[in-house]
């Protein structure tokens, strides 16, 4: 298991975990939600790029939304005026900027187009 301790005053953590037997290597993304989520690569890239486009105003949806093939728990983002809320926390647009980087740079490939 490979961890690292991300940028940010946003107090999450990304993190390749372990490998799952079917899915191969997950992301675990901590601290944001009650428990850990795990997203295969491909998942944390696409929030990644979800999370990009509504900061950058490419996107005008109001909720990202992801139900992780390898968790019980979903992925819900809440877009405001502001930044966006996961659960509780309230990330402005730097902390989601950095938060959608962290996601990208532990899927590593799984941002390459038509993955």
């Amino acid at each position: 298991r490979r961890h690292t301790r991300l940028q940010g005053d946003w107090s999450s953590d990304v993190c390749s975990s372990d490998l799952h037997p079917a899915l191969g290597p997950l992301v675990r993304v901590e601290s944001l939600a009650a428990r850990p989520l795990a997203l295969t690569p491909q998942e944390a890239a696409t929030i990644a790029r979800a999370l990009d486009a509504v900061r950058e105003g490419r996107s005008r949806e109001t909720e990202i939304y992801l139900s992780p093939i390898a968790a019980d728990d979903a992925f819900q983002a809440l877009v405001e005026a502001d930044g966006v809320r996961i659960g509780e926390r309230r990330l402005d647009w730097e902390a989601t900027a950095a938060f959608a980087a962290d996601l990208a740079a532990a899927a590593g490939g799984a941002l390459a187009p038509g993955r």
